[in-house]
């Protein structure tokens, strides 16, 4: 199994990195890392990384793309304010709370088999809790496709939806069904702390 650790991580400009060449499978992640990614992280709106291996070093293994965020809990119904708050101790509670948002994730399917998107889930929620962290992060946001095996997939990586039903989400993004089609993400966040502590939940 190809483990992350031995490889070696660059962002966009470290070196001539053949961002053509990469396929996870899913062509809007493709477009985003070899069209988009570049301007996205010029503009300051998140910033993009790549491992590679040492021995092939313009070779990409896999990607993802990381922007700050926040839950705004004063937009949520008292129920999903107190699942999302439920760690939050009440003298610490907020309107919001910081977060990351993991905004692309893709393995290329040569590398498939090897739980990399596993081993980069846990690598961005250990890279935002540990003690060099520059800023207060307490949640990972993830939005989803919105297809049974990728919500299936991040649910075994610690994240919940952050609605039970898609039509409470869609009330909360303003979607319309009619003008807008079905939903096409679904919001799902992970309780950082968790990783430093156990739950005071009762």
């Amino acid at each position: 199994m190809i483990l992350l650790e031995n490889l070696e991580m660059l962002t966009i400009g470290d070196r001539n990195l053949n961002l053509q060449s990469f396929d996870c499978g899913r062509l809007e992640v493709n477009v985003f890392f070899s069209q988009q990614a570049q301007a996205y992280q010029e503009e300051l709106f998140g910033k993009t990384y790549f491992f590679v291996d040492p021995d092939n070093p313009t070779d990409i293994v896999a990607g993802f793309t990381v922007a700050n965020a926040s839950i705004f809990t004063k937009h949520l119904v008292n129920s999903r304010q107190k699942k999302i708050g439920s760690e939050v101790h009440h003298e610490k509670g907020l309107i919001n709370y910081p977060a990351i948002l993991l905004a692309q994730l893709g393995v290329d399917v040569k590398y498939k088999g090897n739980h990399l998107g596993d081993q980069i889930i846990e690598f961005v929620e250990n890279w935002f809790t540990n003690d060099n962290n520059k800023s207060g992060c307490r949640h990972l946001i993830v939005d989803a496709y919105n297809e049974p095996n990728l919500i299936d997939y991040y649910q075994r990586n610690g994240l919940n939806l952050f609605f039970s039903t898609i039509d409470q989400e869609m009330k909360y993004r303003n979607w319309n069904r009619e003008k807008d089609g079905e939903l096409k993400t679904r919001l799902m966040y992970r309780d950082m702390i968790l990783l430093r502590r156990h739950s005071i939940r009762k």
